[in-house]
C-alpha cells in the first residue's frame, strides 16, 4: 500500500528526542543535507543517520515501530531537492550496503547462463561498464543514467531504446514498515513506464537480470562511449538534478522541447535559471536556494499548461514543502497516488514472507551464533555455502540477517515516508532509440533555421505577410515574427527574381542588391549589440582558474557570429584537469564555457618530495608541494612527472584499484603501493599487505580480497596474496 499522507507530515519535537534516545548515539542531530545533493541546497534534517548494514535497517524499522517519525533515504542525491527549511524527520544515508557486482565468466564455464547479480547501491554505469567488459550485452544504456540499480528498478529506468523491465527476472527486497526481507519476481513489481509499484518504504537490495552473450564486445565498448558522447554534448554539469519534468507523451512530446518553444531557456527566478543547454534543466546558483528553484518549476508547469495544455509532473523529489502557501508551488508538490492491483499484489508478497518466517519447517535455516538469531533470508543458497556461512562465520554480511528479537520486534512501523533519490534518471527521456534520427526528444536549440521556397516567394512581399501563401517557413513561426536581418535577404531574393525585367535590369539589381546584404551584414558584425558580453561557465571545479578566465577576456567584445570558440576551447583543453570544453554562443552576446573535468583519484611522492595527484587513466593532474591526503596514497617513490603526463601502467593500476575498493572495504584500507617493477599491493590498517601482483586481471582479484575480507575478521590477516589469481591468506 501507499505510504498515507499523514505519515509525511513533520515529526514533534517529543518524537524526535524520543527516536533520538533509541537509536543510542548511531544518529546525528541538525546535520546539513545539503552536501547530500547534486543541487547544494536546503536546510538541515532534524534527525541523520548513516546506514551501513542490514542491521542498520533492522535497527530503523523497529524505532518506527514505537515512533511516528518520517524518513528520508538518500543515496546520491541526484533527484532530490530539499526545501530550505529542511526536513523534520529521519535521513538516512546509505553507504556500500549492496554494493558488489556478481557476473558469470564464459571463460570459465563456457556453458554458463548470461544471469548478472547487481546490488541494489551499484551505479548503473559501473554495472553497464562491467557487464560490457565480461562480454554482456542489453545494459550498455545504464552507462548514461547516474542513479543505482536499486533506484532504476523503482522507477523502471530506461533509455536508448531499453529499459530495466527489458532483463530484470528478480529482486531482493527490504520492507522497511514490516522490518521484512522478500524476494520478488519481476512479474510481481508492477513495472510500467517509468514506474512501478514500489513504493517509499521498499528498498531493493539487489537485482538479478538476464542478458545475452555479446557477439561483438567492441560493438558493446562502441555503444558505452556513444551514449556517454551524447549526454556531455547535450546535457549540462553544474548544480542540478537532471531533468526536471517527465515528457508529456513518452516518445511523441518532451518537456524540454515544451518549454523551449514557449522561450523560457534562460529564465531565471532569484538564484535559479532554466539552463541555455537544456530546457528541461534548472540549475541553481552556488549558495543559491531551495525555494527559487521550486518556484522556477512551479512557473514553467503553469506557463505550461496555460499555453500548451499539458500538466507537466516533476521528476525530482520534494521534500520538507510541506509548509509552503503559494498555490502553484502547493498543486506541484500534489501528486496522484497510485493504489492499484500491483501494489496490492506486492504487498501480499511480503505478507506472504512473514507467514513463512515464522514457520518452523526448516524453509528458511536459523542457527544460533553468540546467543544471536542468525536467519538466512535467501533460500535459493545452496546447502553447501548454508553450511559454510552457519560453521565458519556465522552470517555474510550481504545476505545474512542478524537481529535481537528482544531489542528489534518485527511490527510493522507506523510511519515511513521514504525518497529513494538513488535513482536520478537523466537520459531516460533525453535518450530514448530515435534521438540518433533527431526526431523526438531532443529541445531544439535557440537557433530558428529558414528554409525558403522559391515558387511561393514569387508571389511577392505582400503574400509573405499571410499566413495562408506560407512563403516562408521559420520553425513555425510566421512572416511578421521573422527578424530585419532575415526579412531583408528575402526581400532581395525577390527582387533578384523579378519577373518581366530585362536581363541588363535584373543584373544591376542582383549586383545592387548583393551589395546591400553585404554591407548590411558588415554593419550587423561590426556592431557592438552581437558583441559577447555575458559569459557563463559551468562545470569548473578544479581548472586552471586563470587560464579560464584568460580565455573568458579573449572571448568578450567579440562577435557571437565570427568568434572563434575552436581554438578557446583547444587552449582550455591544454589544462590537464579539463578533459574537454565547449563553448556556446548566443544572441545577442551571450557565451557559455561547457568544462567536463577529469576525476582525482589517488596521488604518490615523487623524487623531489611533491606530490602527484593522478586521474583513473594515469595522468598527472597536478603537482603538488603538500600531501593531498583526500585522495588515496599510492605507496613508492615515483618519478617525476609533469602535470599532463602519463603515468606507468603500476601507478594507473593502483589509481583504478582505489577507485573501485567498495565502500565497505574503504575504511580498513590504508593506502595502495607500487612495490618493485610493476608490482601492486595495498596495506590494510592493520599492517597487512594484499599482494596483486603485476596489474593483470585486477578485477577478479580484487573481487576475492573483497570475499576475503567480508568473511574473515581482519585482525586475523597477515597478508593476501593474489597474484597467482588464486588467493593464498596467511595468518599471523
Amino acid at each position: 500500500m501507499s505510504t498515507p499522507h499523514h505519515l509525511r507530515r513533520p515529526a514533534t519535537k517529543e518524537a524526535l528526542d524520543h527516536a533520538f534516545g533509541l537509536f543510542n548515539a548511531k544518529a546525528k542531530r541538525n546535520v546539513d543535507l545539503s552536501q547530500y545533493t547534486t543541487y547544494k541546497v536546503g536546510g538541515t534534517a532534524a534527525l541523520h543517520m548513516s546506514v551501513a548494514s542490514l542491521d542498520d535497517l533492522y535497527l530503523v524499522s523497529a524505532v518506527l515501530a514505537e515512533v511516528a517519525l518520517p524518513i528520508l533515504v538518500i543515496g546520491r542525491g541526484s533527484n532530490l531537492l530539499i526545501s530550505d527549511s529542511g526536513f523534520q524527520g529521519l535521513a538516512l544515508t546509505i553507504g556500500g550496503l549492496a554494493d558488489y557486482v556478481d557476473l558469470p565468466n564464459r571463460d570459465e564455464d563456457p556453458e554458463v547462463e548470461p544471469i548478472a547479480l547487481f546490488g541494489g547501491s551499484v551505479a548503473l554505469p559501473v554495472a553497464a561498464r562491467q557487464s560490457v567488459a565480461r562480454g554482456l550485452t542489453g545494459f550498455e544504456w545504464g552507462v548514461g543514467v547516474p542513479g543505482s540499480v536499486g533506484g532504476a528498478v523503482r522507477m523502471n529506468a530506461g533509455g536508448h531504446g531499453s529499459d530495466m523491465a527489458s532483463s530484470l527476472t528478480s529482486v531482493r527486497m527490504f520492507h522497511l514498515r514490516k522490518g521484512l526481507e522478500a524476494h520478488v519476481n519481476a512479474v510481481d513489481l508492477g513495472l510500467r513506464f517509468r514506474g512501478s509499484a514500489l513504493d517509499d518504504h521498499h528498498v531493493v537490495l539487489s537485482a538479478t537480470v538476464d542478458l545475452e552473450w555479446s557477439k561483438s564486445q567492441e560493438a558493446s565498448e562502441a555503444e558505452l562511449q556513444e551514449v556517454v558522447r551524447w549526454r556531455r554534448e547535450n546535457q549540462p554539469g553544474g548544480q542540478n538534478a537532471g531533468s526536471v519534468f517527465v515528457n508529456p507523451e513518452p516518445g511523441k512530446v518532451s518537456a524540454g522541447e515544451v518549454i523551449d518553444e514557449l522561450g523560457m531557456r534562460g529564465m531565471r527566478i532569484g538564484s535559479a535559471h532554466v539552463s541555455e543547454k537544456h530546457a528541461n534543466f534548472i540549475q541553481a546558483d552556488e549558495n543559491g536556494n531551495a525555494h527559487d528553484v521550486v518556484a522556477l518549476m512551479a512557473e514553467i508547469r503553469r506557463r505550461v499548461r496555460d499555453e500548451r495544455g499539458y500538466v507537466l509532473r516533476s521528476e525530482i523529489r520534494l521534500v520538507g514543502f510541506e509548509d509552503v502557501t503559494d498555490p502553484a508551488i502547493v498543486e506541484l508538490l500534489n501528486k496522484d497516488s497510485e493504489v492499484g492491483v500491483s501494489t496490492i499484489r506486492l504487498e501480499q508478497v511480503f505478507e506472504k514472507s512473514s507467514t513463512a518466517n515464522e514457520t518452523t519447517d526448516g524453509t528458511i535455516p536459523t542457527s544460533v551464533l553468540n546467543g544471536e538469531v542468525i536467519r538466512i533470508v535467501d533460500a535459493d543458497v545452496s546447502e553447501e555455502v548454508l553450511d559454510e556461512l552457519r560453521e565458519a562465520f556465522g552470517r555474510d554480511s550481504t545476505r545474512d540477517i542478524t537481529r535481537d528479537a528482544t531489542i528489534i520486534p518485527i511490527q510493522p512501523a507506523e510511519r515511513v515516508v521514504i525518497v529513494d533519490d538513488d535513482l536520478r534518471i537523466v537520459t531516460d527521456d533525453d535518450f530514448p532509440a530515435d534521438t540518433m534520427s533527431q526526431s523526438v526528444h531532443r529541445a531544439p536549440t535557440s537557433t530558428r533555421v529558414a528554409i525558403f521556397d522559391d515558387e511561393l516567394m514569387s508571389g511577392g512581399l505582400d503574400d509573405a505577410d499571410s499566413s495562408a501563401s506560407g512563403g516562408v517557413i521559420i520553425d513555425g513561426t510566421s512572416w511578421t515574427e521573422i527578424s530585419p536581418l532575415r526579412r531583408f535577404l528575402n526581400g532581395a531574393k525577390q527582387l533578384v527574381n523579378l519577373r518581366g525585367v530585362n536581363p541588363r535590369k535584373q543584373l544591376l539589381v542582383a549586383g545592387g542588391s548583393l551589395v546591400a546584404v553585404v554591407v548590411f551584414v558588415l554593419i550587423v558584425l561590426a556592431s557592438p549589440i552581437v558583441a559577447v558580453r555575458n559569459i557563463d561557465i559551468e562545470g569548473v571545479k578544479y581548472a586552471n582558474s586563470t587560464l579560464i578566465e584568460t580565455v573568458s577576456k579573449s572571448l568578450r567584445g567579440k562577435s557571437v557570429l565570427t568568434v572563434d570558440t575552436n581554438a578557446a576551447q583547444k587552449l582550455l583543453e591544454t589544462d590537464p584537469w579539463i578533459e574537454s570544453a565547449r563553448i556556446k554562443t548566443y544572441l545577442p552576446g551571450r557565451a557559455v564555457i561547457e568544462i567536463n573535468e577529469r576525476v582525482p583519484v589517488a596521488w604518490f611522492l615523487g623524487v623531489d618530495n611533491q606530490g602527484r595527484v593522478i586521474d583513473q587513466d594515469g595522468r598527472v593532474l597536478a603537482v603538488v608541494n603538500g600531501r593531498p591526503t583526500e585522495y588515496m596514497l599510492i605507496d613508492g617513490i615515483g618519478p617525476n612527472l609533469i602535470a599532463g603526463a602519463m603515468a606507468s601502467e603500476s601507478y594507473t593500476a593502483a589509481a583504478q584499484l582505489a577507485m573501485s575498493l567498495p565502500d565497505e572495504i574503504r575504511p580498513v584500507v590504508k593506502n595502495m603501493g607500487v612495490n618493485g617493477p610493476n608490482q601492486v599491493t595495498m596495506t590494510l590498517l592493520t599492517g597487512a599487505v594484499v599482494k596483486f601482483g603485476e596489474p593483470i586481471d585486477l578485477r577478479n582479484k580484487l573481487v576475492n580480497v573483497v570475499v576475503i575480507l567480508r568473511r574473515q575478521d581482519i585482525n586475523q590477516i597477515a597478508g593476501i596474496d593474489v597474484s597467482s589469481g588464486t588467493p593464498v591468506v596467511s595468518s599471523p
